[in-house]
């Protein structure tokens, strides 16, 4: 995701390396002028017509996608399999005319908006994978430097008080510090976003857990 640094603390705001990344894939222009308008005072946006446009302007530093279903070149279901398998970390909302059924079961999709879609419920939607995609890898992150820690602690080589290490411990205390802030901004849809996954097929059952479960 677009963090700037390790040790960006923030919320839902630009952070120090500028505002998130949305790419919009959407094939009718004035479709695509009116979300590029909506999202463009938050967000950075790269707008582009086709499933072929949208793969080439993939990157890391794009954090969410929104993608039409229904597309003259390549469909939105194949543009969506070539996200996924290019490794990116981004979240995906599929954004289009076409009614849910059950073949949404088998997409690996992060939200499904259907159309028309007013600005305030797409506005919504980007804010809310935005806010989950920093705390997913800021946790991440969090885990990583622990578990760094962890091996580091073990080495006989090593000192507590070697500045890489000094530097690392810093890390991961900003690094919680931004895991709480960014708790504290999560509702209960959010968190059920998060833990969508939980169970093993894709979506769960459970109840979201209490803010006090989640990791710190």
């Amino acid at each position: 995701m677009t963090e700037g640094t390790d040790d960006d603390g923030g919320t839902n705001e630009p952070t120090a390396g500028g505002p998130s990344h949305v790419l919009v894939v959407e094939d009718d222009p004035d479709t695509r002028d009116l979300y590029a308008d909506c999202l463009v005072d938050a967000y950075d946006v790269t707008a582009v017509a086709t499933g072929e446009a949208a793969v080439a302007a993939l990157d890391d530093s794009v954090d969410v996608v929104l993608l039409d279903r229904r597309m003259p070149d390549l469909h939105g279901d194949d543009v969506l399999e070539l996200i996924r398998e290019s490794g990116v970390d981004v979240r995906v909302a599929v954004v289009t005319g076409v009614d849910a059924d059950l073949d949404l079961v088998g997409l690996s999709v992060d939200a499904y908006v259907e159309k028309p879609v007013g600005s305030g419920e797409l506005r919504e939607t980007v804010d809310r994978l935005v806010r989950v995609g920093r705390y997913d890898d800021r946790v991440r992150r969090y885990c990583a430097a622990t578990q760094k820690l962890a091996a580091l602690d073990d080495a006989p080589s090593v000192s507590d008080h070697d500045a890489a290490y000094r530097e690392l411990v810093r890390r991961r205390e900003t690094l919680e510090r931004g895991i709480d802030d960014l708790r504290g901004a999560l509702d209960a849809a959010d968190y059920e976003l998060l833990f969508r996954g939980i169970g093993g097929d894709g979506a769960s059952d459970a109840a979201p857990p209490a803010s006090d479960d989640l990791p710190v």
